[in-house]
């Protein structure tokens, strides 16, 4: 049980590992084919719905975890910010370590979540070709701000103790062991 524990809350920081690794490997192929300036202006205005996606997923999670929010900016580009959300913990210390942790990988998460589902439904439905691309530049707009800012690690770590022990108890209750669910041992 607690391999399981680790490995389902490891997943998380290794989630956001690998989009940002994704993210910049993606942003360095763009750079190499179109140059600096224009990978500059697609990353940080032409995909502004990714930015608009990542502020209002911050936003979503911290609040179904019971965070006050107090602002949000979803796209307003400045220096190294293209948008923030702004809130306050509410509840004792493992509430606000959820609600912390939550609101970090939310982009990764609702990302994740989001791209599968416009993927389905390119795949799956019968739609009109303008609608197609309008649905891929809104899942490439995602995939590139599909990443954790180094304030979201920072911010994510601080709650990982707290969630270990959450999923270990959920794993310890339902009997869950993703060894011999994957029999792998």
């Amino acid at each position: 049980m607690l391999v399981t524990a680790l490995i389902l809350t490891a997943s998380i920081p290794i989630l956001g590992i690998i989009a940002e690794f994704v993210n910049r490997l993606l942003k360095f192929i763009i750079r190499k084919i179109f140059g600096a300036r224009f990978t500059n202006i697609l990353c940080n205005y032409i995909t502004f719905p990714g930015t608009v996606h990542h502020e209002l997923s911050h936003a979503l999670l911290a609040f179904l975890t019971g965070a006050k929010i107090d602002h949000i900016s979803l796209f307003k580009p400045d220096g190294d910010s293209l948008g923030s959300v702004e809130y306050h913990n509410r509840g004792f210390f493992v509430l606000r370590a959820i609600q912390d942790s939550m609101s970090a990988i939310a982009p990764i998460l609702c990302g994740a979540i989001t791209s599968s589902a416009i993927i389905y439904v390119i795949h799956s439905c019968d739609i009109p070709i303008p609608a197609v691309i309008a649905l891929i530049y809104i899942l490439v707009s995602i995939i590139l701000h599909m990443r954790m800012s180094t304030a979201d690690i920072k911010i994510m770590w601080k709650g990982i103790p707290v969630i270990f022990i959450l999923v270990l108890a959920v794993v310890w209750l339902t009997k869950f062991d993703i060894l011999e669910y994957l029999n792998i041992m």
